[in-house]
C-alpha cells in the first residue's frame, strides 16, 4: 500500500494525532474513548478520566517523549501503533528487559480497517525497535477464537496472524493470551 505512510510520532504531529485520537480512533468503540494509549504507562489506568488521560497524552507529544508510530494516507492520520522499550512501560507481562521492546497497541481507523495498516505499522514497529536497540521484539495478542462481533474489541493489540506472518513466535501461551517473540 503504497500510499501510506508511517512516520515515528513526533511534536510537530500533536494536533494531527489529538485529532485521530478524539474523534476518528474510536468512533466505533465509544468504549476506549478515554485511552488515548495511555494504559500501559500508568499504574492508576482504571480509575483515571478521559480528561486526564487526553491531558497526559498531549503532554508526552508535546515532550517529544511519546513512542508511537503514525499511519498516514491522504494527509489524515488513519493508524497508531505503541511501540516501546518494554522496561518503559507499565502492566506489561514478565520482567521488564533493557533490551526488550513491546508492541501493546494498534488502532485503525475504522474506515481503513482489513487494508494491511495494521501490518505496515507492525512492521515499521519492528524497525523503531530495532533502531532504538533492542535486540526482541515482543507482543501480548489475544489466543484462541474471538467471536466476530467482538474482534474490533479485543484486537487492539494485533491478531496473533499479523504476528507469526511477520515472523514472530509463539514464547509462552497464558489464559487468552500468549507472548509472542521476534529476534532483532
Amino acid at each position: 500500500m503504497s500510499d501510506v505512510a508511517i512516520r515515528r510520532v513526533s511534536p510537530d504531529q500533536h494536533d494531527a494525532v489529538m485529532h485521530y485520537f478524539d474523534l476518528v480512533a474510536y468512533a466505533d468503540n465509544p468504549n476506549w474513548s478515554r485511552c488515548f494509549c495511555m494504559e500501559r504507562l500508568v499504574d492508576d489506568y482504571p480509575s483515571r478520566t478521559k480528561e486526564q488521560n487526553r491531558a497526559s497524552r498531549s503532554e508526552l507529544l508535546r515532550s517529544a517523549k511519546a513512542n508511537g508510530l503514525v499511519a498516514y494516507r491522504l494527509g489524515r492520520v488513519v493508524g497508531w501503533c505503541h511501540a516501546a522499550p518494554k522496561s518503559e512501560l507499565k502492566s506489561v507481562p514478565g520482567e521488564p528487559a533493557s533490551d526488550v521492546g513491546a508492541i501493546v497497541c494498534f488502532v485503525v481507523a475504522p474506515d481503513q480497517r482489513r487494508q494491511g495498516i495494521a501490518t505496515q505499522l507492525l512492521d515499521a514497529a519492528v524497525e523503531h525497535l530495532r533502531s532504538r536497540g533492542m535486540k526482541i521484539a515482543e507482543a501480548y495478542p489475544r489466543a484462541g477464537d474471538v467471536e466476530p462481533s467482538r474482534w474490533v474489541w479485543s484486537q487492539y493489540v494485533g491478531p496473533l496472524s499479523m504476528y507469526q506472518k511477520a515472523g514472530f513466535e509463539i514464547a509462552e501461551t497464558h489464559a487468552g493470551f500468549c507472548i509472542v517473540r521476534l529476534k532483532l
